[in-house]
């Protein structure tokens, strides 16, 4: 009987720390990556403190492009000069990191098909205004190749 008592007891703890770690594994997901990609790069700053770079990409399937269409932001005439100028600022920042080979997006890519959503930190009430480019993160999906590019530069 104490034998079965300890068991229990033990599976209980077991089944507790998986609800625990599942938890916390779905509070720290990035829910701005739709499920269902089959593929993924990632490129991180290996030396980044403060200050670092991280380049994703995520491929998938021709019908998960409509999954896009319903979270992200669809990309007009007006931003895409915009969202250039975020990629541009990326290229020269892996540039000075002598991280290019890590690098391989072309920004000649980007029409009225895609999808993104920008997070900038100047987007946000911080009571205090940022530079531009000086925090921000990218998703760009490119309904051409199904791929999803994320930018993140803090």
């Amino acid at each position: 009987m104490k034998k079965t008592k300890i068991i229990l007891f033990v599976l209980l703890i077991i089944i507790l720390l998986i609800f625990i770690i599942l938890f916390f594994n779905y509070l720290l997901s990035d829910k701005n990556i739709i499920n269902g990609y089959f593929k993924s790069e990632t490129h991180g700053d290996k030396y980044g403190f403060q200050h670092y770079l991280e380049y994703y990409k995520y491929y998938y399937q021709t019908e998960k492009d409509t999954d896009f269409n319903t979270l992200y932001n669809k990309i007009n005439n007006q931003n895409i000069d915009e969202i250039k100028l975020y990629y541009n600022n990326f290229k020269e920042r892996m540039n000075v990191q002598n991280r290019l080979e890590e690098y391989d997006f072309n920004d000649n890519i980007i029409d009225e098909n895609d999808y993104f959503i920008l997070y900038d930190k100047n987007n946000r009430d911080f009571g205090k205004k940022y530079a531009k480019f000086y925090y921000y993160t990218l998703y760009f999906y490119d309904t051409s190749s199904h791929i999803l590019y994320v930018l993140h530069c803090s």
